[in-house]
């Protein structure tokens, strides 16, 4: 198979993570903070060690990081956490259905004022709108990606954060697209991503880091494994976030895919899957009938959408799928992007790529468009 959907999940992951979860299915077999003995301090021990990776990496203290089930789940409860109601929320359109359907929801339910702006009608970012209306201070909470999964363009998270920071406005960022690919200390109030994407961890795991006076109170009530005695679900970090049993393997194969992940060097595993897009963009103008969409010169991730004259998205995915390639075709849940780019009606194929992406995937993969 040839796999180009990174941009979804990594694959194959790290042997180093398989081997971590399978270590906690055989050896361990506990929560860190579900009772005491050798098994449950060690499973402590690897929590708060993947715990203090993350808040190094985003620039928090360790308490202020908090484990979801994922990212969906952490914009759901940083959203609910952060929107008053009334609260005018600014956000892009380059944003996934995580951060757009929890604001629609929170739209009709606390009545919160949305406005959308900062893409050129080429479908690159633009700050300008952005910095215009927290300058005019049309809003109390920015919420945006750090990266688009449908073209792979970088918007600028530290300009955004610092300028909303100057003018008062708390900051969201959803770094589900560059975690394990870019620098995520840029300056926001509060970040989530995923594990299981370009932070090559497993599925059912991703986290919430806030920095340290943003007010966050619960939005899930349940066991923690602490204060299990009071009725009341606490207000203290990261315990505020963490209601309900953890996904305690998931963070074991998070915590290798961290370590993994310093060894290997992220910038040098982005250059590796870059170049592998480059080698794609450029063979796409060689290929009949394709059009690329968003701009590839300015700062990226490993993602590239596209279009043909002759077949919607999902024929193309179909038959690449039957000759053994794993595309992604559609929308990416990622809806108001395609009304910029002129894609609405049947979105586009996305190949997105990995470090372990090959000259000869790429090449076969051209070979197999052209044949259509």
């Amino acid at each position: 198979m040839i796999y180009l959907d990174h941009a979804a999940t990594s694959y194959p992951k790290p042997a180093a993570v398989v081997a971590a979860m399978a270590r906690w299915f055989d050896e361990i077999g506990v929560s860190g903070e579900r009772g005491e003995g050798p098994r449950t301090r060690e499973a402590r021990a690897v929590v708060q060690r993947t715990r203090a990776a993350i808040a190094e990496l985003v620039g928090v203290p360790t308490a202020r990081v908090a484990f979801v089930s994922g990212a969906t789940e952490g914009l759901n409860l940083a959203l609910r956490a952060l929107c008053r109601p009334g609260a005018r929320v600014l956000t892009t359109p380059f944003e996934h259905s995580s951060v757009v359907r929890p604001l629609r929801a929170l739209a009709d339910e606390r009545h919160i004022e949305l406005e959308v702006v900062g893409a050129r009608t080429d479908g690159t970012p633009d700050a300008d709108p952005i910095v215009a209306a927290l300058r005019a201070g049309a809003a109390d909470l920015l919420v945006f990606t750090h990266g688009s999964n449908v073209t792979g363009a970088v918007l600028d998270a530290a300009l955004l954060c610092e300028e909303a920071r100057r003018h008062g406005v708390t900051t969201l960022l959803d770094a589900s697209q560059t975690a394990g690919l870019l620098p995520l200390d840029v300056g926001a109030d509060v970040l989530v991503a995923s594990g299981h994407k370009a932070l090559h961890g497993p599925p059912g795991i991703g986290f919430v880091a806030a920095r340290e006076g943003i007010e966050m109170l619960p939005q899930k009530h349940g066991g923690t494994g602490s204060a299990t005695a009071l009725d009341r679900h606490p207000t203290d970090w990261p315990q505020a976030f963490e209601a309900g049993t953890p996904n305690t393997p998931a963070i074991f194969g998070l915590d290798a895919a961290l370590t993994w992940l310093r060894d290997e060097q992220p910038s040098l595993l982005l250059q590796r899957s870059l170049a592998a897009v480059d080698r794609l963009r450029d063979g796409l103008r060689l290929v009949s009938g394709t059009r690329t969409l968003g701009d590839q010169t300015g700062p990226r991730t490993p993602v590239l959408s596209f279009v043909h004259e002759r077949y919607d998205p999902l024929e193309m995915s179909a038959l690449l799928a039957a000759a053994g390639v794993h595309a992604r075709a559609g929308f990416h849940c990622a809806p108001w992007i395609h009304d910029v780019l002129g894609t609405a009606s049947a979105g586009t194929l996305r190949v997105s790529t990995g470090p372990a992406t090959s000259d000869a995937d790429i090449d076969a993969f051209l070979a197999l468009l052209a044949d259509l």
